[in-house]
């Protein structure tokens, strides 16, 4: 039996695939910072406990956990400015493939309106065809198959039998 072929993701698809991820890291990422600000917090209390009854080596030990995890959370910021940053230039290029879309179909409507009602005149007929597969084949890249028509006609010259 012949597996068929897996479809090959659009490139909308994608993008807005990474996006999602993005958001999904940027989401670990934030939680993974607030557990860290929550631990801070915590050692903060432990810390001013143990200033008081002077216990100096656990003080030391709570110092080290408490630098450690203010390079952290320092860092996890930082991670954090540069997700926002990667999301806001992700969400551009979606909306601009997404604009690209629309302006594409628009065309791919008007020159398929203008063919059927033969508004073009005989000379430019077969570059306004070409025009209108050129941009179909554009539709398709960007949004993927499910821009073909349900039955594709077949080529000239493939009669069937």
């Amino acid at each position: 039996m012949v597996k068929a072929a897996a479809p090959i993701p659009s490139e909308l698809t994608r993008a807005e695939a990474t996006l999602k991820e993005m958001e999904a890291r940027l989401e670990r990422t934030r939680s993974m910072l607030q557990e860290q600000r929550s631990q801070r917090f915590e050692i903060e209390g432990q810390r001013h406990t143990l200033e008081r009854t002077g216990d100096i080596n656990r003080l030391m030990a709570i110092k080290q956990r408490s630098l450690a995890l203010d390079k952290t959370i320092n860092e996890l910021r930082r991670s954090e400015a540069e997700s926002l940053a990667r999301i806001e230039s992700a969400k551009r290029y979606v909306l601009g493939l997404r604009q690209r879309l629309d302006r594409l179909r628009e065309e791919a409507s008007s020159l398929s309106e203008k063919l059927d009602a033969d508004q073009i005149p005989p000379e430019v007929l077969p570059q306004v065809q070409t025009t209108l597969r050129r941009v179909k084949m554009q539709i398709e890249m960007l949004a993927g198959l499910e821009e073909r028509p349900a039955t594709l006609p077949l080529p000239a010259g493939f009669g069937r039998a």
